[in-house]
């Protein structure tokens, strides 16, 4: 593997992105890597907590548009992005407060730039698609300064149905959550297509979830082959 390396989880909601992160995020620890771990909507910023307020915990009577909603997460990616280049900057102490060494770097981030790539384009197609796109990758990825861009992406493919039945018990509103996670996974799939991810299928052949350690030890692979 690298000897800084920035690795990305990608998933729908109730898909297990934070529990890999953090299962990836230990192991790298084991093996000597410097880790900074990141988490996004971030909770203890500034963006990320509007984020929650406005768009996840509570119903927004005013309705913010596509575009409006990715420039907020958008700000909240840009938030950390100086950490990042630190952080993986060998020559420089590394971010989050960790002991001073050059030794090997790795930021793991539940959900970056993609998941915004995949959430506000779901639902659209043809042109009104291209278009978001393109401006989406003009603001991460081509203006300056651009977004740190991850060396391996990670797309946890769940089956909708499971993913479904872990969220029924966090929402009063099922039928509602069913129609936005159908949009979602079929967005994410097509992104992760588009952007060549690391696609990790979360179900055996059967359609029944795999074990959270054999998805883990599939992500290990993929990173480090």
């Amino acid at each position: 593997m690298l000897k800084s390396i920035f690795i990305v989880i990608e998933s729908i909601d109730a898909a297990g992105g934070s529990t890999q992160a953090k299962l990836l995020a230990d192991r790298l620890t084991k093996e000597k890597y410097h880790v900074f771990p990141l988490h996004f909507p971030q909770e203890d910023a500034p963006t990320g907590q509007i984020i929650y307020r406005k768009f996840l915990r509570n119903k927004n009577k005013l309705k913010f548009s596509r575009r409006e909603q990715a420039l907020l997460y958008i700000q909240d990616f840009f938030s950390r992005a100086e950490d990042i280049r630190q952080h993986l900057d060998r020559n420089s102490p590394p971010a989050g407060g960790l002991a001073r060494g050059v030794g090997k770097r790795a930021v793991v981030s539940d959900r970056f730039y993609g998941s915004t790539l995949a959430y506000q384009t779901a639902g659209l197609a043809g042109q009104p698609r291209r278009q978001m796109i393109r401006w989406l990758q003009e603001l991460c990825n081509q203006g300056q300064p651009a977004l740190p861009k991850p060396d391996r992406i990670i797309f946890l493919d769940i089956p909708l149905a499971i993913s479904l039945k872990h969220l029924k018990s966090k929402t009063n509103d099922f039928h509602k959550n069913h129609r936005k996670q159908q949009r979602f996974y079929i967005s994410y799939q097509k992104i992760a297509a588009e952007e060549n991810w690391t696609v990790i299928n979360c179900a055996d052949k059967t359609g029944h979830q795999r074990s959270i350690e054999d998805i883990h030890q599939d992500i290990w692979l993929a990173i480090t082959n």
